[in-house]
């Protein structure tokens, strides 16, 4: 818990923090997770009963599946991209997408709006070139593990992201999408996506992105002995940083 009083907790420059505008996050689970991360963590610097100033736009994720499923990224860049201006013209001083499979429209956001996006990839990558590793293992939604955008993101930063093979990255696709984003954890799922992680080491991963907000649900940094990447972790810490700055 933060301390009692504003006098015990760590300096900072500012004494209230910049206003942020989230989108997601996408399921209403990590909804919850990244605004109880943002106050504990605004809360811990700046002491008292100080929380985060966040505006948050919530999403009925069936609605975002159905048209991530029919390929509409054009229409979700779009929706995002009007609510993101929405949140801005209401006062956030920063836009966060809060779902690493949607920072596939990332640039459509980053584009409708004159505050900075703060990236849930670049805060990743940073971590990452921090702990001067340069091949990880990326467990995500298929889209994130598939699609182009998440790996070409991290090459540019001379970073390499292995991912499962077929049929295994549907599994973990399937478990994400069927069981983790309705609140629901499959009996044996925590020995099973070890297991996935295991082979990709066997591959080269020196370390592991957990490249979903849902993954933490079954796999956290306790359960692997080499470096873990919390994206949403990541992205909480850049996101308090720049709202404290």
């Amino acid at each position: 818990m933060a301390p009692a009083t504003t006098a015990s907790a760590p300096p900072t420059a500012r004494i209230e923090p910049r206003r942020l505008g989230l989108l997601g996050g996408i399921t209403w689970h990590s909804s919850l997770e990244y605004e109880r991360l943002l106050n504990e963590g605004v809360n811990a610097r700046l002491g008292g009963s100080s929380a985060a100033d966040l505006l948050v736009r919530s999403y009925n994720f069936q609605q975002i599946a159905d048209a991530q499923a029919a390929g509409d990224w054009h229409g979700l860049g779009q929706r995002f991209a009007a609510d993101a201006r929405a949140l801005e013209a209401a006062g956030a001083e920063a836009i966060l997408i809060c779902a690493n499979t949607m920072h596939k429209v990332a640039p459509a956001v980053a584009n409708a709006v004159d505050v900075p996006l703060i990236h849930m990839l670049d805060a990743t990558a940073d971590a990452i070139a921090a702990a001067g590793l340069d091949t990880v293992a990326l467990l995500g939604t298929g889209y994130t593990m598939r699609d182009p955008f998440y790996r070409d993101h991290m090459a540019a930063r001379g970073i390499t992201t292995i991912v499962p093979e077929e049929p295994v990255l549907g599994e973990v696709h399937d478990l994400i999408y069927d069981h983790l984003a309705r609140g629901d954890v499959p009996a044996g799922a925590r020995e099973w996506i070890r297991g996935v992680y295991e082979d990709l080491t066997a591959r080269g991963a020196q370390g592991v992105i957990s490249g979903c907000t849902e993954i933490p649900m079954v796999m956290t940094a306790e359960d692997v002995e080499d470096p873990y990447f919390d994206s949403m972790g990541l992205h909480v810490e850049a996101a308090i940083a720049f709202a404290l700055a």
